[in-house]
């Protein structure tokens, strides 16, 4: 988890390790297209990929969770995941997700080219609407009647069917 296991500072070292499949999700995933030229995964696959978030959230709004963040860091990640549709994290917030925070509203991909080897996973009903993202970052986006938040099961059944469709 950025923010949390690692630092976007080491995320070439955390992502180059994966020799078969890499997946990430969200900001991971936008993390591994920033440091794309340090994968060594033969297939990577992006759930809810973005290149840039605030193309998708107004800055505002990240600024007044920020703010927010800093009177009950508990309430902001809660509601977060409520919003996106995924359950509640136990364990105790680091002060260090605020800096994720401001990562969002700086960290841009100014142009992806397209690889043949990666998958986006786009969500029907993501209030992030990242089909235009998927689209300009991978050739035939999978689209899934999910939120931002995808379940285990979702996740599973890509990853089998990524698997029977390279076989």
């Amino acid at each position: 988890m950025p923010f949390v296991d690692f630092f976007p500072s080491q995320t070439p070292d955390v992502i180059s390790a994966e020799k078969e499949l890499l997946i990430g999700w969200s900001l991971g995933a936008h993390l591994v297209l920033k440091h794309a030229c340090s994968v060594n995964a033969k297939k990577v696959l992006l759930f809810a990929p973005f290149l840039y978030f605030c193309d998708h959230v107004n800055k505002k709004l990240l600024d007044r969770m920020i703010l927010a963040f800093e009177k009950d860091k508990s309430k902001v990640v809660s509601d977060f995941l409520h919003n996106i549709g995924a359950r509640a994290y136990n364990k105790n917030i680091p002060d260090s997700l605020k800096s994720g925070l401001e990562f969002l509203k700086v960290s841009k991909i100014e142009n992806f080219a397209k690889k043949d080897n990666y998958y986006c996973v786009c969500a029907k009903k993501d209030f992030l609407n990242l089909a235009s993202a998927c689209n300009k970052i991978c050739k035939k986006p999978i689209i899934v009647n999910s939120n931002h938040y995808f379940s285990e099961d979702t996740i599973n059944d890509i990853i089998k069917k990524l698997h029977k469709a390279l076989v």
